[in-house]
């Protein structure tokens, strides 16, 4: 009996084993181009997707500040912290240097015995390109925390609307100097500004309703708010009603 495999049917070759031959240049090229055309259509989308978790988690330190604000007041007779601008005991945050930072008056109600510094920094904030000595995010309402010693801070009970009224914001990298955000000592004026870095391919201080920015409020909940609204009384005035 001869072997069927080899042979020839109508001059062409039917052996098994036959490989077919290599890709083009051109097919090549063609696959490379659709490669890079489908990663310029993700790229975009996973960078926002990472920005995104970077400003929920920037929140969620907001958040867990907020609470630990409401620990402290609930331990000292209804009372604030200080906003940490001048030297003070009542500091919520010891950031001036020479200090001890984990004598913050928040410290035992958030992190236990130590300060943790990535709990008072945004993500996406980078705090070498800060201009001064202070290397955190967030600022507490000076309304609320009164920066001069002998100006009382207030009572809890004295704030109206409290699911209101802003506590903490997340300041833009280009005016955060301190611990206190007194925006309406300068009414805008380039300071004391709402960062809108999770909002902007690249963060803008230009102007007070430019995007959205993390802020946490006296009732302890967190929120993603247009900036311009950060500056209405309604929101930053402890002592305003709706």
């Amino acid at each position: 009996m001869s072997n069927s495999a080899g042979r020839c049917v109508s001059g062409r070759c039917c052996g098994l084993g036959r490989r077919r031959g290599a890709f083009t240049l051109v097919e090549l090229l063609v696959v490379i181009g659709i490669i890079a055309l489908l990663l310029s259509i993700l790229m975009p989308s996973l960078s926002r997707a990472r920005e995104q978790a970077k400003q929920v988690q920037c929140m969620s330190n907001m958040r867990q500040i907020a609470m630990a604000f409401k620990m402290y007041i609930d331990a000292n007779k209804g009372k604030y912290p200080r906003p940490a601008v001048n030297v003070l005991p009542e500091d919520w945050i010891y950031w001036s240097p020479g200090r001890n930072l984990d004598d913050g008056r928040i410290v035992p109600y958030l992190n236990g015995k130590h300060f943790q510094p990535e709990a008072y920094r945004c993500p996406s904030d980078d705090v070498a390109t800060h201009w001064n000595d202070y290397r955190y995010s967030y600022s507490v309402n000076e309304l609320i925390c009164h920066y001069q010693p002998q100006g009382e801070t207030l009572n809890a009970d004295m704030i109206r609307d409290p699911s209101d009224k802003i506590l903490i914001i997340d300041e833009s990298v280009d005016t955060v100097d301190d611990g206190c955000w007194a925006w309406q000592s300068s009414f805008g004026g380039g300071r004391n500004i709402i960062s809108n870095r999770h909002d902007k391919s690249k963060e803008a201080v230009t102007t007070v309703d430019g995007g959205r920015g993390n802020a946490a409020f006296v009732d302890c909940h967190a929120a993603y708010v247009q900036r311009i609204d950060a500056y209405n009384p309604r929101y930053y005035d402890p002592l305003v009603r709706q």
